[in-house]
């Protein structure tokens, strides 16, 4: 009998990639959505799709994990200063994974797997890093196997700069010289099911190649042009805590974040094939907006 996977987040850049790759090994799958849009992403690959939102609906779920082998939650806020949502982050990172997993831990799934991020348990302190740290304690109380997988960051979080770097500015903060390994979706969801349950309780994961930020920066400053400007971190703190107080909490937590990784080295185990310039390569930057 095929074994049963539920993939939260499967119309996002990671769930579809996480999505494709449990259809090529052939499992049973079910997913969810909470849109008509993430529904036509996703009908192609399976019929068992459950709509909800899982942050404020938790009634709607209540049996989501019945018959489920394996949860693979990709489920969270985007991070991107270019795409608002409604919800916060404590919202679509944690509340909407606490829901399924109290469904899991009543049906007893075999294995929890949860994308988190790098820096959810040294840099609690913002409130995107917090919220996946909150999720994480959930899991590892809940008695159920599970495996957390923490990315140091994706090339499609790079977006933002493609998008700025077309309006002729590349942001940096600091000197520029921190470094990073960010990994393509593609890569990290083959790697989830390469591991799968050989994966341990959790694990730091980065692409192929480590960089500094500027050499990101200039990378996409040759595929697209733009003047790459470094401010100092000190104004960018300001930013961000200056749009907490027009009412802007959500890009304020953002900016506060984004200063943060930009500042400091966010490097992670090694896996994948896919190099950042291959991915710049192979993006068509107009869809990019």
């Amino acid at each position: 009998m095929k074994k049963k996977v539920l993939i939260l987040g499967a119309s996002g850049a990671l769930g579809l990639e996480i999505l494709k790759e449990a259809n090529k090994k052939n499992f049973s799958i079910r997913a969810l959505t909470h849109s008509e849009e993430g529904y036509n992403t996703i009908k192609a690959f399976t019929k068992d799709i459950w709509f909800g939102d899982a942050s404020n609906a938790p009634t709607q779920l209540r049996g989501i994990t019945n018959g489920v082998d394996y949860v693979i939650s990709a489920m969270g806020k985007s991070v991107s200063l270019f795409n608002p949502t409604p919800n916060s982050f404590y919202q679509n990172n944690y509340k909407a994974n606490y829901h399924v997993l109290q469904d899991a831990i009543v049906n007893q799934v075999d294995h929890f797997f949860y994308v988190s991020m790098k820096g959810a348990d040294k840099a609690s302190k913002f409130t995107i890093p917090e919220t996946h740290r909150m999720m994480e304690q959930e899991i590892r109380k809940s008695n159920l196997k599970y495996s957390i997988i923490r990315p140091v960051g994706f090339f499609s979080g790079l977006n933002d700069l493609i998008i700025m770097a077309k309006r002729q500015i590349i942001p940096l903060v600091g000197d520029a010289q921190a470094k990073t390994n960010s990994i393509h979706q593609v890569d990290l969801a083959q790697f989830i099911f390469d591991a799968f349950l050989n994966l341990p309780d959790c694990i730091e994961v980065g692409g192929p190649k480590v960089h500094t930020r500027e050499d990101m920066a200039k990378m996409i400053q040759k595929k697209i042009g733009g003047k790459i400007i470094k401010f100092p971190e000190s104004m960018a703190h300001f930013g961000s805590q200056f749009s907490k107080l027009i009412s802007k909490k959500q890009l304020g937590h953002k900016l506060e974040y984004f200063s943060y990784i930009m500042s400091h080295d966010m490097i992670g185990e090694k896996h994948g094939e896919i190099s950042f310039e291959t991915y710049l390569n192979q993006i068509n930057t107009e869809d990019i907006k």
